[in-house]
C-alpha cells in the first residue's frame, strides 16, 4: 500500500481536526473522523485511514509517559516521578511496567524520547564494544 504525500497531508490535516487548542488529541473527534472517511469512502480511503492510524499512534505517544522499574513502585515513588514529569510536560498519561531485567532502577520513555537509569543500561555501558 503506497501512501503518497498528498495522501500524507491529508491525514495530517485529518490529525489537526482532532486536536483541541492546547494540542491534546481528543478521542471522540478521532472516532468521528475516521467514521467520515468510513461513510464517505473517499479514493484511496484504506491508504488515508492507515496514514491516519499511525498518526494517531504517534500522537498517543508523545503524550505518554511509560515508566519501567525492576519491582513494582510505591505511590510515593509513583507520586515523585509524576510530579517531576508533568512540571517538564504536563497532561501526561503513565503506563506503569515492571520489567525486571533492568535489575534495579528505572526507564522513562515520553513518545521517542527515552531516560534510562537502570542498572542494565549501566551494564550495558561498561561492556566492551565490538
Amino acid at each position: 500500500m503506497k501512501i503518497t504525500k498528498d495522501i500524507q497531508a491529508q491525514a495530517r490535516q485529518m490529525l489537526r481536526l482532532c486536536l483541541d487548542e492546547a494540542g491534546t488529541l481528543l478521542e471522540d473527534r478521532v472516532r468521528m473522523v475516521s467514521a467520515t472517511v468510513v461513510e464517505k469512502k473517499p479514493r484511496h480511503a484504506a491508504e488515508l485511514l492507515s496514514a491516519f492510524t499511525s498518526l494517531v499512534r504517534l500522537e498517543q505517544q508523545r503524550h505518554t509517559a511509560t515508566v519501567q522499574s525492576a519491582v513494582p513502585l510505591t505511590e510515593q515513588e509513583q507520586t515523585a516521578i509524576r510530579a517531576k514529569l508533568d512540571a517538564k510536560k504536563p497532561g501526561l498519561r503513565y503506563d506503569w511496567q515492571v520489567k525486571p531485567e533492568l535489575i534495579a532502577g528505572i526507564r522513562v520513555c515520553v513518545g521517542d524520547r527515552v531516560t534510562d537509569a537502570s542498572v542494565l543500561a549501566r551494564i550495558r555501558q561498561l561492556a566492551p564494544h565490538d
